[in-house]
């Protein structure tokens, strides 16, 4: 019987975003996550913007790779994805849209949500600073 070592689980493929934690997922699963609710949205086949490698290197620099670190969450950078594709109307000439057109020009989105999430974990903070001095004043009571 052999010993494995819990620190190196083994993980889904790359692919399957359904099995996968979100903090474990790579630019290969948001473009399969990409890929799969394009279809299942606007009912055509998924094109991104500029080519695969031009995408994989937004969502890299998002997200961060195994070299360098990230400038947003993986879940904010899907709660993008599905708050862009939930306001997108198809067109006949646009039926769809892709990563790289919504990083693009709906840049917007993607900061109303970053002060959301820094908005929300500076209330925790201070509810946790509260929470600290109402302990502090109850030892001293």
């Amino acid at each position: 019987m052999t010993n494995r070592n819990n620190s190196t689980r083994k993980l889904p493929p790359a692919k399957d975003w359904q099995a996968r934690n979100i903090d474990d997922w790579n630019t290969t699963t948001f473009h399969a996550y990409l890929s799969d609710k394009h279809e299942e949205m606007f009912g055509c086949t998924y094109a991104p913007f500029r080519g695969w490698q031009a995408e994989k290197g937004i969502i890299g620099r998002l997200i961060g790779t195994q070299s360098k670190a990230g400038t947003h969450s993986k879940a904010l950078v899907k709660r993008f994805i599905d708050e862009t594709f939930a306001t997108y109307k198809p067109t006949p000439k646009y039926p769809g849209t892709s990563f790289g057109f919504m990083y693009t020009y709906r840049k917007n989105e993607l900061q109303r949500l970053e002060a959301e999430e820094r908005r929300k974990q500076e209330g925790i903070k201070q509810a946790e600073k509260a929470r600290e001095n109402y302990e502090d004043i109850m030892d001293w009571l």
